[in-house]
């Protein structure tokens, strides 16, 4: 599904990436891990072809990353469902509109709209909160709905880069079992983190960036 090969990254002829080769394969439970400044964010980023590899080959359901063109972007994002350290929440809008914007972007009506953001804000147990705006939510509401927000398309791959960075351990403990809950329904996850912890709470496997 996912194949690094001898990949290399540089900025300015500084290289954060070195000969960096791994398979990540469908249904997988996975940790990309490594110290801060390791280039984690930048791996997951050459997965969704924000970014690409200065040498090397980057695979994603087949398609060469390096190669990909401008216009075939869109399509394999909608593949691929994304949660940044920062959830990019819009603070204008409620929960329930966050969740919906890619749907209503991706021109879906909105009885199906409704049906499904109805039903995700439900299986992370947010649909109380439907009708509040991000900044009256706590750090792990506001984690959820971003999860939420990536899930709501039903994206065969969820990207989470540090995803319980500023929670603490009983709610990062939440955002694991809602990672493997969808995870167990067959969408491969792959969490980008350099915390131990949530490492030891997810037990799966785990890919050392600085030893591949």
């Amino acid at each position: 599904m996912i194949e690094f090969a001898h990949v290399y990254k540089s900025y300015d002829k500084n290289y954060i990436l070195r000969d960096l080769s791994f398979n990540i394969y469908k249904g997988e439970f996975v940790f990309i891990t490594g110290p801060s400044g390791a280039g984690k964010t930048t791996t997951m980023k050459m997965v969704i072809a924000m970014e690409k590899p200065t040498h090397g080959q980057i695979n994603v359901f087949n398609e060469d990353i390096s190669a990909i063109q401008p216009k075939q972007i869109p399509f394999l994002r909608r593949k691929i469902g994304f949660v940044f350290q920062d959830f990019k929440l819009l603070i204008n809008r409620t929960v329930f509109q966050n969740v919906a914007l890619g749907l209503e972007i991706s021109g879906v009506s909105g009885s199906i709209i409704t049906k499904n953001v109805t039903e995700i804000l439900k299986a992370v147990e947010l649909y109380q909160k439907k009708d509040e705006y991000p900044l009256s939510l706590s750090g792990g509401e506001q984690q959820r709905v971003a999860i939420a927000r990536a899930l709501v398309q039903n994206p065969s791959v969820l990207i989470a880069d540090e995803p319980t960075g500023n929670l603490d351990f009983e709610t990062a403990s939440i955002i694991i079992d809602i990672l493997k809950s969808f995870n167990n329904k067959g969408t491969t996850m792959i969490i980008a983190t350099h915390d131990k912890t949530l490492i030891e709470l997810g037990r799966a496997r785990v890919i050392d960036i600085t030893k591949n």
